[in-house]
């Protein structure tokens, strides 16, 4: 008998100063084990780790427990991936932009394969993927009894028109196994300390999942929609620190893993709003959004930063703090930081033991250089 497993995603990136909200670049992104034909080995168990690094990086960790009731068999196991294309030079197209990829099944490690879909024997007209897409495939014995495979990889987020960053995984998927759920399943999303929107459920028609900090954040009440013309369908969280956890029984989830944080184009700052009321303008968002990112644009110049007033100058300088946590002596900083759900501030946080990131080290020399323009 032959089966295997996929593993496929898609993300959209839009070049910064991208004219076109739909023009983007298609990377890989990471997914669930999807056993195809097969109706005998169960997922039991699965422990999903996803780490945020350098701002649009996700490292995945996943590790799972099959029970296979038979004799020792032997399935190719696949983990398929599109191709880059899109918004992208010539030679950046073709092979996806996963690294650090591995695969360990009962503690020995793997070799893989990577080969396009067109040059295997797998039948992926069935499946539904296109021939030049990639697969990494490997052949899994699984052994009579429990079977642990751990999987870990590298891919880049994505970004577009209305978001800085954004993520994906595929867990729907684990529904394809024979027992069709998760018999346990543990998510933990290690962030960085970014506002993200996170799946509000999974099941369709049952209430809000249960997110559970393990450690400092905010996680905003109730549901929202990512675009008006959406349903109630994300939640809002914030992390000072630690990490965001689910865990459940029984896991049926109808609806995939999606994680971004929003930009300044879809009026962000409005839906970060402590209450439902309206706590900034629409025209000082449009002002001082697209300024505040963990991230700051390398083609933000002095010369646009001198057209903020001085206190809009004061309030994106100390954004970077404010996401950590910093408790502002100056009545006017946190006035105006306390109007969102995800500052909380924490009087042990001294400024001088907050790491910034190089990029909003540069950003801040900046704003200081538009600050000391508006004093002469």
């Amino acid at each position: 008998m032959r089966s295997y497993v996929l593993a496929a995603f898609v993300f959209l990136l839009v070049a910064v100063g991208s004219a076109f909200a739909n023009d983007g670049v298609f990377y890989a992104q990471g997914n669930n084990l999807i056993p195809m034909q097969e109706t005998r080995v169960e997922l039991r168990k699965e422990i999903l780790k996803f780490f945020v690094r350098d701002f649009d990086f996700m490292d995945v960790d996943v590790d799972f427990e099959f029970f296979n009731p038979d004799d020792d068999r032997i399935l190719i196991v696949g983990f398929v991936s599109p191709p880059v294309f899109g918004d992208v030079e010539e030679e950046g197209t073709g092979h996806p932009r996963i690294t650090n990829f591995t695969v360990v099944v009962n503690g020995e490690t793997l070799d893989y394969k990577i080969a396009q879909m067109k040059d295997t024997s797998f039948n992926s007209e069935a499946l539904d993927i296109a021939g030049w897409d990639y697969v990494y495939y490997f052949p899994v014995t699984f052994k009579k009894g429990m079977n642990r495979i751990r999987h870990t990889y590298r891919f880049q987020g994505g970004a577009s028109v209305e978001t800085q960053r954004d993520f994906a995984y595929q867990i729907t998927t684990g529904k394809r196994w024979a027992n069709m759920q998760i018999d346990d399943f543990e998510l933990q999303m290690h962030l960085d300390e970014g506002i993200y929107y996170i799946p509000a459920r999974f099941v369709k028609g049952q209430g809000l999942a249960n997110w559970q900090i393990f450690g400092d954040g905010v996680l905003k009440k109730g549901a929202d929609k990512k675009f008006d013309f959406d349903e109630d369908s994300i939640r809002f969280v914030h992390l000072n620190s630690g990490y965001l956890s689910l865990r459940e029984k029984n896991f049926r989830p109808d609806f995939d893993i999606m994680i971004g944080e929003f930009n300044w184009a879809v009026g962000w700052l409005g839906k970060m709003c402590r209450s439902k009321r309206k706590c900034v303008g629409e025209d000082d968002a449009e002002r001082i959004g697209h300024y505040l990112s963990l991230s700051p644009g390398d083609y933000i110049e002095t010369g646009q930063l001198k057209e903020l007033t001085k206190t809009e100058l004061r309030q994106v300088r100390n954004y970077g703090f404010a996401l950590r946590g910093y408790d502002f002596k100056s009545p006017d900083l946190n006035k105006f930081y306390s109007k969102f759900f995800w500052y909380k501030p924490n009087p042990a946080v001294i400024a001088e033991d907050i790491e910034l990131s190089d990029a909003e080290k540069t950003f801040i020399e900046k704003v200081r250089a538009a600050e000391q323009s508006k004093e002469k």
